[in-house]
């Protein structure tokens, strides 16, 4: 049975902040809000925040359990930013996306695939590395598929548990319901593996939705060459 935490699912907001992402610079817990000017008029400010903001955790911390990792996964996801994703997918997966961009550019001889997905050429490509690829790949297939986008960001998610496979691999389950009139809920589950600096997203419906719409960009080749006459 998936593992419950005792405050019950966490709901995902998909407008949330990531706070690795947007609240660690800023040095203020989630909720806080920054104090006017000095010698504003109005009610005493230094009630609005805490004494002293706590330290910015690390990702580690953050991503402690598999439950922690699959909640930051999402809410990247569900605010499309893909930079933000790369932190909470694992090595091999982004691997993988990698293995991808390179196997759809190899079959486009002209290399419009290869700067469409990655905005460089072949020697800087090779340079690259994995999270970029994925954000820039990604972000660009998403952004000509404003549907693919909206039906990733229109959800609402709450994560149940989890359920262990041996010490270093996880399957977190989620309920998931598309923000539409009439939407059925449905019940998903993403695999996580550890890592030396916490939880990883190792695979989920999301990665193998993205996955698919990067598989079927269009793609150009030239035709061959016409055969030398005698």
């Amino acid at each position: 049975m998936p593992t419950r935490s005792r405050r019950g699912p966490t709901r995902i907001s998909p407008l949330a902040p990531l706070a690795v992402v947007f609240l660690a610079p800023l040095g203020l817990p989630l909720g806080a809000t920054a104090p006017p000017p000095a010698g504003a008029p109005g009610r005493v400010w230094s009630q609005a925040l805490p004494p002293a903001a706590p330290q910015a955790r690390s990702l580690a911390d953050l991503t402690a359990t598999p439950e922690d990792v699959a909640t930051l996964f999402l809410r990247s996801v569900r605010a499309i930013r893909w930079s933000a994703a790369t932190q909470f997918i694992s090595d091999s997966t982004l691997a993988r996306f990698h293995h991808v961009v390179t196997l759809l550019s190899e079959t486009d001889t002209t290399g419009r695939t290869l700067r469409y997905l990655s905005d460089a050429d072949g020697t800087p490509f090779k340079d690259l590395p994995t999270p970029e690829v994925f954000d820039r790949a990604v972000g660009k297939t998403i952004d000509d598929m404003p549907g693919l986008m909206h039906s990733l960001y229109d959800h609402d998610d709450d994560v149940i548990g989890h359920v262990s496979e041996g010490d270093d691999r996880a399957f977190v389950v989620y309920r998931t319901v598309e923000r539409l009139g009439g939407a059925v809920p449905e019940v998903r589950v993403i695999e996580t593996v550890r890592s030396s600096s916490g939880w990883r997203v190792e695979w989920s419906d999301e990665l193998d939705v993205l996955e698919t719409a990067l598989r079927g960009i269009p793609r150009t080749r030239r035709p061959p060459a016409p055969p030398r006459r005698p």
